[in-house]
């Protein structure tokens, strides 16, 4: 127990002191958006690079992970759909979508990568990974489809397939995973001084990864559709890492190790994506911005609740 608290709770100090450096103007906001470059465009994506690349990568490409996680949370994503016109009537479809997203989507990137390593190893790198992997080729993809679909525009499949996949061409952290994935199933030498570069510029991915994040929380608006939010956050943080539970342990058998690390990146907070969908299509854009702010403060307590209980069965 000590151990998990030990783990988990500086992380997310860390994300209160981003958050106090922008309320009290410790940090610019020109400053904080160069903070969040040097973690896109450099940091994290060599972390990945080297964790995919030196993992062992027998294991690592099992179905059932991705089954587990994404059949989690399309399901999450569907029911919230399905439900929204009975709890929330007179919303568009637009609206349903992005707040049905907001319940599914986990911010892993920033947030997930360094929690699940500093509870659980480096070893959960990159079954991590791959998760992160499945989320923006699953999830994104078909919330952009409803996104899409709510425009009244005739958007073709092949068209959708395009922008995902030139999204994946521009998303840097994506890219440095694939590439050492590659490097790793073709179990390719890294010389030491490169293994060294790798340790100094990926170790401060994590840090920064989470004081960028809070910093980024500054200044969100709380807004109207309070129940909407409320309901948001309770998928997001209950019923996701619930239902990521159920496929994880019972359905699909997975070692506990495994299991565990399913249900944890489940029970994420709503990731930053879902602001930026919503921002992109002008659909509930305030609704989306407060979804990421009450579920990240809300998983103080519930993400590091449940690692507590999580670590018993491991």
């Amino acid at each position: 127990m000590t151990a998990v608290l030990n783990s988990v709770l500086p992380l997310f100090a860390l994300v209160l002191v981003g958050y106090g450096a922008m309320r009290f103007r410790a940090l610019s906001p020109e400053g904080l958006a160069g903070l969040n470059r040097f973690v896109y465009v450099f940091a994290l994506p060599v972390m990945l690079f080297f964790t995919m690349a030196r993992s062992p990568l027998d294991g690592l490409f099992d179905w059932r992970i991705v089954a587990a996680y994404s059949g989690a949370s399309v399901t999450v994503f569907v029911a919230a759909l399905l439900l929204m016109p009975l709890l929330f009537p007179g919303r568009s479809i637009a609206e349903r979508t992005v707040v049905a997203g907001a319940g599914s989507f986990s911010n892993i990137a920033y947030l997930g990568v360094p929690l699940v390593i500093g509870a659980f190893g480096p070893g959960v790198g990159a079954p991590a990974g791959l998760i992160l992997l499945a989320d923006n080729l699953i999830l994104i993809p078909l919330i952009m489809a409803f996104l899409e679909g709510s425009t009244g525009s005739r958007t073709s499949p092949l068209r959708l397939v395009g922008k995902v996949l030139a999204g994946f061409a521009r998303n840097p952290f994506l890219l440095g995973m694939l590439a050492g994935a590659v490097w790793g199933i073709l179990r390719l030498p890294l010389p030491e001084p490169v293994l060294r570069f790798g340790d100094l510029l990926g170790g401060a991915a994590g840090p920064c990864a989470l004081f960028a994040l809070g910093g980024s929380l500054y200044g969100r608006p709380i807004a109207e559709g309070r129940a909407e939010v409320g309901f948001a956050s309770l998928l997001k943080l209950f019923a996701h890492p619930a239902l990521a539970a159920v496929a994880a342990f019972w359905i699909f058998g997975l070692p506990d190790e495994i299991a565990v690390l399913v249900v944890a990146i489940a029970a994420l907070p709503t990731g930053a994506n879902i602001f930026v969908l919503a921002s992109q299509y002008e659909a509930a854009v305030a609704r989306a911005s407060t979804v990421v702010l009450v579920t990240t403060g809300m998983a103080v307590v519930t993400v590091s609740g449940l690692l507590l209980y999580l670590a018993g069965r491991t």
